[in-house]
């Protein structure tokens, strides 16, 4: 091993220790079930218990896990997307120490801060760690609902409001924090609130929790969820983003496309 090998391995150890003792993750928060979502694979990184998949050359999926009772340690998923010298989120780890986690792998590993942050439906999945970003200085950005309704599941709303259009298309913001994801709102399913995300130059759409994969037995979690309109809020993602072959999810493993046709059959059902 050379010395710059050697010193960014040590860096790296230096870093994953001091993570932990700052942020206070326990076993619980991050003991992860591989049964659940990933096999052993040479892709996957894993760091201060949570791991990380490169889905295109400039975007990365993050994945930390919650043990819930009868359940497991449920996987949740979102992306860290590289733009320029820095990189913008898109939904937290389960909790603010996972979060921070996910700040200083950012920081360290791709040498991109995360500069800004998007949350795509009030769950604690997808933004329960916010609070860490704040800590940060990470700017946030959610639907207005998302930030209506946050309060009320003891969750800490996004500092920014998204402005989407008629046909569901949210504006990036004046100053391109944003750029370049396009965020796109189909219309009530998993949550009345959930939006969806597609990385301009890239085959990738995170579907947040309104998509499952392929192999799904039900679609999970439906407490929030508009089962009139979720198959035509299926409808509207897929047709939203026409040239995206990998489709990331909030709790599967990223595939491809036949995982909206297995969505929607579900949702057909309902």
């Amino acid at each position: 091993m050379d010395m710059k090998r050697m010193a960014h391995s040590l860096f790296s150890a230096i870093l994953f220790a001091a993570t932990l003792a700052v942020t206070g993750c326990t076993y619980r928060e991050i003991r992860p079930s591989i049964a659940i979502q990933e096999a052993e694979r040479a892709d996957i990184i894993r760091f201060a218990g949570l791991s990380f998949q490169q889905l295109a050359p400039t975007v990365w999926q993050h994945t930390s896990y919650l043990d819930l009772p009868g359940f497991g340690a449920v996987p949740s998923n979102g992306l860290i997307v590289v733009h320029g010298d820095t990189s913008i989120l898109v939904d937290t780890g389960w909790t603010a120490s996972q979060t921070d986690v996910i700040i200083a792998w950012a920081a360290s590993e791709l040498n991109r801060p995360i500069r800004a942050a998007v949350i795509t439906h009030a769950h604690s999945d997808a933004m329960g760690g916010i609070d860490a970003l704040h800590s940060a200085g990470v700017a946030t950005y959610a639907h207005p609902m998302t930030n209506r309704i946050a309060p009320d599941k003891q969750l800490t709303p996004a500092q920014n409001k998204l402005i989407f259009d008629g046909d569901g298309w949210a504006r990036n913001p004046e100053d391109m924090s944003l750029a370049p994801l396009r965020l796109y709102y189909p219309g009530p399913g998993h949550t009345t609130d959930n939006i969806t995300v597609g990385v301009m130059g890239t085959s990738v759409a995170f579907a947040g929790g309104l998509i499952k994969g392929s192999d799904a037995k039900s679609l999970g979690n439906l407490k929030d969820a508009n089962t009139d309109y979720y198959a035509q809020a299926v409808r509207n993602f897929e047709t939203a983003f026409p040239d995206a072959s990998v489709i990331a999810m909030s709790n599967s493993t990223a595939e491809d496309r036949d995982a909206i046709e297995r969505t929607l059959k579900l949702a057909k059902e309902l």
